[in-house]
């Protein structure tokens, strides 16, 4: 197809060709991050591990921490932000569809080079990370704080900040230990199994 009749400039990627390409240099990176750190790995190395130049990758990220917020929105704890938004408004159902989308989207290839990433460079107490997870349990809490108000849910448990930490802590922690890069099936299917024995746990309590 010529460049008049797709509507773009000649050498001009089409959006696909432009997507195709950040997302190959954001994996690029995550790569490499889990090996060698993200201290250890420069700009130069991501580029050159999908075969382009530094100017393509700049033209796609402002830099390495630029690198570093794309992946933690798509892998970090703001998957968890979705998996809220897609949950359905009864409690028990709700409290096992959070944990099934949330293992979902932390059990794939480029979340638990994520893991990897903030676990090896110490970054577990970054800020982009604490505050996404504070975003979550915000959330959480305020969904159990209607249900309580509702007498839908138990209200002698503890505050709608208790329940939301309850609930989200066990799942982070399986993820840290069980959902991490270098991850055996074994230890994947130990997170799934925990995760879901918790969620249906936390469900039969929270609605008893």
């Amino acid at each position: 197809m010529s460049s008049i009749t797709s509507g773009r400039r000649p050498g001009r990627p089409s959006k696909a060709e432009a997507g195709d390409t950040k997302a190959a240099l954001l994996d690029a990176a995550l790569r490499l991050f889990a090996q060698k750190g993200y201290a250890g790995t420069s700009i130069r190395a991501i580029a050159r591990e999908v075969g382009l130049s530094e100017s393509v990758l700049y033209a796609h990220f402002a830099g390495k921490q630029a690198i570093y917020d794309a992946a933690m929105s798509l892998a970090g704890p703001q998957a968890a932000d979705v998996a809220l938004d897609e949950a359905p408004d009864e409690p028990a159902a709700f409290v096992e569809s959070f944990a099934a989308r949330l293992l979902a989207a932390w059990d794939t290839p480029r979340s638990r080079q994520v893991m990897s990433l903030v676990s090896r460079d110490g970054l577990i107490h970054d800020e982009t990370l604490a505050a996404g997870i504070e975003n979550v349990l915000g959330h959480l809490a305020e969904v159990f704080a209607r249900w309580q108000s509702e007498q839908r849910i138990r209200t002698d448990l503890g505050s709608p900040d208790d329940l939301a930490y309850a609930l989200l802590a066990p799942i982070a922690h399986a993820r840290l230990l069980w959902l991490h890069g270098e991850a055996t099936q074994a230890q994947r299917e130990r997170a799934r199994d925990r995760i879901q024995a918790h969620a249906a746990l936390f469900a039969r309590t929270l609605t008893r």
